[in-house]
């Protein structure tokens, strides 16, 4: 069977060592490292987590199947917080109700045949090039410093420059190089590397893992803060698979489809003081703000990253 074919079902079938022989062919077949293969849970429900290593990118086995993708908000049962916070915008910016909100704001109820991937466990910003300490740019920011470093110093204007993170003995913890460049320049970039993006459909499937609720852990989210403001909880964890995914609404992810964009709007419902509800939707498995993103894709548009979720397809 090609490994293209290998449903969720499946897989989670397989014995521990049928699973451990699989992953190994993988990573023979893609020239990767297998790293681990282990059972992991997230929001009540288990699965068996493969991770793998393509010169330093972590990526996790995404089995496939027929899912469900999308959200019918006629479903959402909303807490009595949630719904007063709701209602408290909706006043405030003339909101319809809540159903026909969550219904505009997220994408619809269909069924898609998804084959088994490998996706990137981190998001991956194409404007990034990553550095060694001992760089000559690296070591020419650090003599600058004259010996007084600490934290993140950055050099460099209009989009590009170095970005070096020091710990505090001033030791060099990671260096990068910031370049601006455009969608298409970033999808050209990874495809440079071998992969590409994920399309919209790949990278909810990605995010819910099969979830029907609103968020990939439930439909609940709390009302005393925005995601930004919560460095723990279910939204920072790795999901089922063991991604690192629709964690932070600022870190917004590029798509197959130029105009379409998951995991976030920007921070557009944060910074402006929306609401903590609107503020969590925005990390909705299927959520999908069609405004945002025909505005990034149009000469007006502009983002400081373009980070995107690298995908490898299985032979």
């Amino acid at each position: 069977m090609p490994y293209a074919d290998l449903s969720f079902a499946q897989w989670n079938d397989l014995s521990d060592g049928a699973a451990g022989r699989i992953a190994e062919d993988i990573a023979e077949r893609h020239e990767l490292t297998a790293l681990a293969v282990r059972n992991t849970a997230y929001a009540g429900r288990s699965h068996r987590t493969a991770l793998f290593d393509r010169g330093g990118m972590r990526f996790a086995l995404v089995p496939g199947g027929r899912p469900t993708l999308g959200y019918d908000a006629g479903r959402f049962r909303p807490d009595p917080r949630q719904a007063a916070d709701y209602a408290d915008s909706a006043a405030e910016f003339g909101l319809p109700s809540l159903t026909e909100y969550v219904d505009a704001m997220t994408s619809p109820v269909r069924g898609v045949d998804m084959p088994a991937m490998l996706v990137a466990v981190d998001a991956f910003d194409p404007c990034e090039i990553p550095l060694a300490p001992d760089d000559p740019q690296v070591r020419e920011l650090v003599a600058s410093a004259g010996g007084r470093v600490g934290g993140v110093r950055t050099v460099g204007s209009g989009g590009d420059g170095l970005t070096v993170e020091f710990d505090r003995t001033g030791q060099v913890v990671r260096a990068r190089a910031i370049r601006d460049v455009s969608y298409e320049e970033a999808m050209a970039g990874l495809a440079s590397l071998g992969l590409r993006t994920a399309t919209p459909d790949e990278w909810e499937w990605a995010c819910g893992a099969g979830a029907t609720t609103l968020f990939r852990w439930g439909d609940d989210c709390p009302g005393d803060g925005y995601p930004y403001d919560h460095e723990t909880g279910p939204h920072r964890q790795e999901n089922l698979w063991g991604l690192a995914i629709g964690q932070d609404p600022y870190r917004h992810e590029a798509t197959t489809e130029r105009t379409v964009v998951c995991g976030g709007d920007g921070g557009g419902a944060t910074c402006g003081g929306s609401g903590f509800f609107l503020g969590w939707l925005t990390l909705a498995t299927a959520y999908r703000d069609e405004e945002f993103g025909q505005w990034l894709a149009s000469e007006d548009g502009y983002a400081d990253e373009i980070l995107t979720r690298p995908v490898i397809e299985l032979t």
